[in-house]
């Protein structure tokens, strides 16, 4: 009677412990400003078929079935109230327009993509005007169902990360319009170069720790401080590389080493050891500045994720830097082959 009594206790203490911990509600928000008239802004995203280009839950796979519906825009309306779609991988999902009042300068949407989120959600998007520029701001609202509620901050940060890649292939599409200045909204590509193994590789090698620093300004301040070491006898043999060890982009905390490949190394203090790079690993080639480079953590593990595919926790993720500031002045031209192990 006793132990029963006491496993009742424990059950209602951690559901009440469950029930008050785990909200469940996540929510992201990124804005930015274009050189574009808000009047022109409004009446392009009135009409979903405009939307097409720059949903980031399409872009996983191209050949998808995409259809539009006419549910509450009214018989008088031209322009579809949903856009929905049908893929192998990305499977049944829509993305529904509310109505709202004429000449209001918000957009807001329900989200159903259950390969992607296991709730519905509230994806909306409200224009400010700035003189004559306009101020959009994306959110994403969602409700995680309560046997869920404990993995909140996995949705929470692929909330953000797909408002965030929402954002900027929507300044990249908007950015046709703009005629104001001569800013360019260059939105980030991935190419998809499937499953890979990795060769070995002789280096010079420094271990990182990023927690409270721009991940940027650590590595060019390691990456600097190897060249410096190695001297202009011990030219670079190939791509410079980041292996992790650690990566937690929730409290900004990464560890792992950065490496410069070498090949008849003159004497210096560095001392070059073979790296060995077992397993399998999904390869993904991301062009864009370093400033977006997480984004491209996200399209591989949603990738993986999509095609049923597990990560290898007993290696580490790898990004070799192929194109980098050494090669070319424009950010936007870099290129950077991101690894993800698998199993």
């Amino acid at each position: 009677m006793l132990v029963t009594l006491l496993l009742v206790t424990f059950f209602v203490i951690a559901f009440l412990g469950y029930l008050f911990c785990f909200r469940g509600r996540f929510f992201s928000r990124k804005n930015a400003v274009i050189d574009v008239p808000i009047g022109v802004i409004s009446e392009e995203l009135s009409d979903l078929n405009n939307w097409q280009s720059w949903l980031p839950w399409l872009m996983y796979e191209p050949d998808a079935e995409v259809s539009y519906e006419y549910l509450n825009s009214g018989v008088h309306s031209v322009f579809p109230s949903c856009l929905s779609w049908q893929g192998d991988s990305i499977k049944k999902g829509y993305i529904s327009l509310k109505a709202s009042r004429p000449g209001a300068h918000y957009f807001h949407t329900l989200l159903e993509a259950p390969a992607f989120y296991p709730c519905d959600l509230h994806f909306n998007i409200d224009l400010t005007k700035q003189k004559n520029r306009t101020l959009i701001t994306i959110q994403v609202i969602g409700q995680l169902p309560f046997l869920l509620r404990w993995r909140q901050r996995v949705f929470a940060l692929r909330a953000d990360k797909d408002g965030e890649l929402a954002l900027l292939k929507m300044l990249s599409y908007l950015g046709k319009y703009n005629t104001q200045s001569d800013h360019e909204y260059h939105e980030p590509a991935f190419v998809w170069l499937d499953k890979t193994t990795l060769d070995n590789v002789d280096a010079v090698t420094r271990p990182f720790v990023v927690n409270h620093q721009p991940m940027s300004q650590k590595m060019d301040q390691g990456f600097h401080d190897l060249i410096t070491e190695l001297g202009p006898e011990n030219p670079p043999a190939g791509p410079s590389f980041a292996i992790y060890k650690k990566a937690d982009i929730n409290h900004h905390y990464f560890s792992g080493r950065l490496g410069i490949p070498v090949q008849n190394i003159v004497p210096c203090e560095l001392c070059p050891e073979r790296i060995v790079l077992k397993g399998q690993y999904l390869h993904l080639r991301y062009v864009g500045c370093y400033q977006n480079l997480s984004l491209a953590w996200h399209v591989l593990y949603n990738f993986m994720r999509l095609h049923n595919l597990k990560r290898d926790r007993r290696h580490c993720g790898i990004e070799v830097f192929e194109v980098g500031p050494i090669q070319t002045s424009n950010s936007k031209d870099y290129i950077t082959s991101v690894y993800l192990p698998i199993k």
